[in-house]
């Protein structure tokens, strides 16, 4: 277990305490929901925004990972008049922990936003990063086409970032697992076009975000029938 911290502004903290994690595949994959999804704005708040409807099961997943990472659950709210729901995590020890860990504070495309060397340096911790990042920031897609009047549905993946750098660090991740990438022309998305990728990277990779995992189930079921 990590050292322990109080939490400073005791009025919005209320004096609790956080632990302050271990690398583990844990943070690593917690690190890729930040890059993805997630921000550092201020001196004492991270936040992450999901989509209300589609990622509501998924805000639960990433409340548990933050409690188990740092023994804090994050206050979670709907933002008005928006499909967004924002969980934030309140303290200076984690925002502080976060960024020394190589998170950006402020823009994160201004600050160079990369995968950090400690995830880098280590097989596992890499597969979970990327998980992160897809399940925030990707998504599996069905593309129907009709070919000589016959109708195929093929599925394929995307990961899309404006970092060219963390574009290029996931192209050759997946590379690393033998899952076959390409990068779009303008150069801010990653694909996997083949169902036998896809197949792969839910294999090697996983996924702990249910709107990604139920596309492929349903692509697969249709094909069955």
């Amino acid at each position: 277990m990590g050292s322990i911290k109080e939490l400073k502004y005791p009025k919005k903290s209320h004096r609790k305490k956080v632990i302050l994690p271990k690398y583990s595949e844990g943070l690593a994959e917690f690190y890729g929901i930040m890059m993805g999804d997630g921000g550092i704005n201020n001196l004492w708040q991270a936040t992450i925004s999901v989509n209300s409807n589609k990622d509501a099961q998924y805000a639960r997943y990433i409340s548990v990972l933050c409690n188990r990472l740092f023994g804090v659950l994050p206050a979670i709210r709907k933002r008005k008049h928006t499909n967004t729901l924002v969980l934030a995590l309140a303290s200076t020890a984690i925002v502080d922990f976060l960024v020394a860990c190589g998170l950006p504070r402020g823009n994160k495309l201004k600050a160079g936003l990369r995968i950090p060397k400690w995830i880098l340096d280590n097989p596992k911790y890499c597969k979970a990063c990327v998980r992160g990042l897809v399940d925030t920031d990707g998504c599996i897609y069905v593309h129907k086409h009709i070919v000589s009047g016959h109708l195929y549905r093929n599925i394929g993946l995307c990961f899309t970032s404006r970092s060219l750098e963390l574009i290029f660090q996931v192209r050759d991740i997946f590379a690393e697992f033998d899952v076959m990438p390409h990068i779009s022309t303008e150069g801010c998305d990653v694909y996997i076009y083949q169902a036998k990728g896809v197949l792969r990277y839910l294999k090697v990779f996983g996924t702990s975000n249910q709107r990604i995992s139920s596309v492929y189930e349903k692509w697969r079921d249709d094909r069955a029938v």
